[in-house]
């Protein structure tokens, strides 16, 4: 049995790389366009997704505790298939609206319930401790592979619009099967009826409510994390007028792509020496540097404070991710993982609009700028809420 347990940490490995062949990904926007989904339409379609996965978040995390964590896992990489398959070989509006909704629900099963299953192996393992160093090494690998599809995407995408997402099927059928062989760590005595999950969900709200460092964790992912998404997002548009050449954007997205690697798997280095506070506290200090001095617009060496981003995503949501894992049971695991996951999703379907509008009506450089001020306001006020928490 013990075997079984150690095999889903090579398995969580394998299947994180398979799953992130998706090709299209480095050239999504252009994909939906050559598809016949305008950028307008793209728009639409893209804060529909979000809204998908911010509602089912924490319906997903409580199905993922009672019918168990690899059942989910493969549901959504089935749903994953079938996006594939219809933006492969279909074009248009509402065919790629219906494909990014199933994505949604894909997403919203598998946040929570992979680094769930994860943890409860290790547990099964006695072996907790290393959550940290395991889960760097799977954001890195992650990462690592995000950086090989940004370079093949991009070209494959050159030779024909739509090889990118067939290109992608395979490889997330691969994850789709190699997902039956985990072995499933912790067993819900309840089965899976409406009122188990009713109840489910309301055991899991109560937890986290009487749990005041969820609470913080899950405040903290509101703001201090969406900016990564939101500065990354506009790094094409930001690289472009910093003055960098078209032609080295997919070379710094390599770069990014691996100094967050190389960040995810020191991260648990970093946090061994210098402490559960002061992590937390470098997270939140290393984002607000990264948003003001991204907002100087500085020409050339502005990439400099991109990498920053970079460094914190790695670092962030592998800490992040742990301590969530670290003062939760089994029982309500992937439950607590996708409300801090719904936080995270409300955070970017909030600030993302707004500052696409502030971009509109200013400048971008304002944008960041507002960013970087509602991320300091908030921070001080989370602070002030949290200074009577017990923090390592």
């Amino acid at each position: 049995m013990k075997k079984l347990y150690e095999r889903n940490i090579t398995l969580s490995y394998i299947i994180t790389c398979l799953g992130w062949g998706r090709f299209f990904i480095p050239v999504l926007a252009l994909f939906y366009v050559a598809s016949q989904v305008p950028l307008e339409q793209f728009g639409v379609i893209m804060g529909i997704f979000f809204l998908v996965i911010l509602l089912l978040e924490i319906p997903s995390g409580v199905i993922a505790d009672l019918i168990g964590k690899k059942n989910v896992i493969i549901i959504s990489y089935g749903c994953y298939i079938i996006e594939l398959i219809l933006i492969a070989f279909f074009n248009g509006f509402w065919i790629f609206l219906i494909a990014k909704v199933i994505s949604g629900v894909g997403v919203s099963l598998t946040s929570g319930a992979s680094q769930a299953l994860l943890y409860d192996s290790l547990k099964k393992l006695k072996r907790e401790d290393e959550h940290k160093k395991i889960s760097g090494t799977k954001m890195a690998l992650m990462n690592v592979s995000m950086a090989i599809v940004f370079i093949i995407g991009a070209y494959l995408f050159t030779i024909n619009y739509k090889l990118p997402a067939i290109a992608s099927i395979p490889f997330t059928a691969a994850a789709f099967f190699v997902a039956f062989l985990y072995k499933e760590p912790y067993k819900n005595k309840r089965k899976l009826t409406f009122k188990n999950s009713f109840l489910q969900f309301k055991e899991g709200i109560v937890y986290f409510w009487n749990h005041s460092y969820l609470k913080y964790i899950a405040l903290l992912t509101l703001v201090a994390i969406p900016p990564i998404a939101i500065l990354q997002s506009y790094s094409s548009a930001y690289f472009e007028l910093i003055l960098i050449p078209i032609s080295l954007i997919g070379v710094i997205a390599f770069v990014a792509s691996m100094l967050t690697a190389y960040s995810s798997k020191i991260s648990h280095k970093i946090e061994e020496k210098i402490g559960e506070k002061k992590s937390l506290i470098l997270i939140q200090a290393l984002m607000v540097i990264a948003t003001f001095t991204m907002a100087l617009m500085i020409p050339y060496y502005g990439v400099l404070f991109y990498l920053i981003v970079a460094f914190v995503y790695g670092f962030g949501n592998v800490i992040i991710n742990h301590y969530v894992n670290h003062h939760v049971e089994s029982s309500h695991r992937a439950t607590m993982l996708s409300i801090n996951n719904m936080f995270r999703s409300m955070g970017i379907f909030i600030l993302i609009p707004l500052t696409g509008y502030l971009i509109k009506i200013k400048s971008m450089s304002f944008s960041f700028i507002t960013l970087g001020i509602i991320l300091v306001v908030y921070l001080v006020g989370l602070h002030i809420f949290s200074k009577n928490l017990r923090i390592k």
